[in-house]
């Protein structure tokens, strides 16, 4: 797999400055789903979220919306520390930053998936299914 061309060179708290007053869902490891508005990013270790503060590399995921869809990209899987059953099986990834990966979300709504890269345990092929129609054996005597 050669992603040397997604590649950005960013954190991830460059990446969430870019998309401050976005509308984002944030997946804490604890407390579930908290939506809310990227109000203000902190250069070193805050977002601020519904007047709450969090610490970006310690969420599961940060789903922003109202992001345009691009092509770029590479099809792949993701196997995640928490449990997203299949979720993420087949999706597009467009951005691999120094310790987050950008991915393109599924949907009508566009979206941007941000995965710290502490809650990613592998990244791999999604396999095609190939409906090609078996040929039985006829045995003969």
């Amino acid at each position: 797999m050669s992603w040397h061309h997604l590649r950005t060179g960013k954190t991830l708290q460059q990446r969430l400055a870019q998309f401050q007053g976005h509308i984002a869902e944030l997946n804490t490891p604890r407390s579930g789903l908290e939506p809310g508005r990227i109000q203000k990013v902190f250069p070193r270790n805050f977002i601020k979220v519904n007047h709450q503060l969090f610490i970006p590399l310690s969420l599961n995921s940060i789903r922003v919306f109202d992001i345009p869809r691009t092509r770029r990209g590479e099809r792949v899987g993701i196997r995640t520390t928490f449990p997203s059953r299949n979720a993420f099986r087949n999706i597009r990834l467009v951005g691999v930053g120094i310790d987050y990966i950008e991915l393109q979300g599924k949907g009508r709504v566009p979206s941007r998936i941000l995965f710290p890269l502490s809650s990613v345990e592998s990244i791999y092929r999604p396999f095609r299914r190939s409906y090609k129609l078996k040929r039985t054996c006829i045995r003969q005597r």
